[in-house]
């Protein structure tokens, strides 16, 4: 047996016994790729109520118990890593209505607006390539205003204001 199946166990086994019988690994993940490079451009994970994010079988003891403090398992959590920035690994309450919202914005053909609602950053999409890239490919300043590999330029900060820059 491999070191990562004998710790996942002696990890798993005790939270295992004490959740929910219908506790589970369950959510719908998108991992946009980047591309120029092929890496992770966004990945945004919806959590169903009772349920665990995918990464969570890679997580220390620490990590089950904050999220078991911190999360309110009756309600489904968005998990976001992008180009202006991450929620964490205990994400953020959503209603059903943003997740139907998020799911509508990012299934093909990609609407620009319908992204932009959702996310500041937009996930790294560039609107006028119609690409998604990672955040080495949209060559941000220090103040996150960036540049994708094609020269447009975006915020990725929602706080930036033109007359900072």
């Amino acid at each position: 047996m491999s070191r990562f199946w004998s710790t996942f166990k002696l990890i798993h086994n005790p939270l295992k016994d004490k959740r929910n019988k219908k506790d589970e690994i369950k959510s719908t993940c998108q991992d946009l790729k980047c591309s120029k490079c092929g890496n992770t451009a966004a990945k945004i994970e919806i959590v169903e109520p009772n349920a665990y994010p995918k990464d969570a079988v890679n997580w220390n003891i620490k990590d089950y118990e904050l999220y078991e403090k911190y999360r309110d398992f009756s309600l489904n959590y968005l998990l976001y890593t992008g180009p202006g920035g991450s929620n964490g690994y205990i994400g953020d309450p959503i209603d059903l209505n943003r997740k139907k919202a998020i799911i509508d914005a990012f299934t093909k053909p990609y609407n620009s607006i319908k992204i932009r609602q959702q996310f500041y950053d937009m996930a790294g999409f560039c609107t006028m390539c119609n690409k998604f890239y990672c955040s080495k490919h949209w060559h941000t300043t220090t103040s996150e205003y960036g540049k994708c590999p094609e020269g447009h330029h975006k915020s990725l900060d929602p706080h930036w204001s033109p007359d900072i820059e």
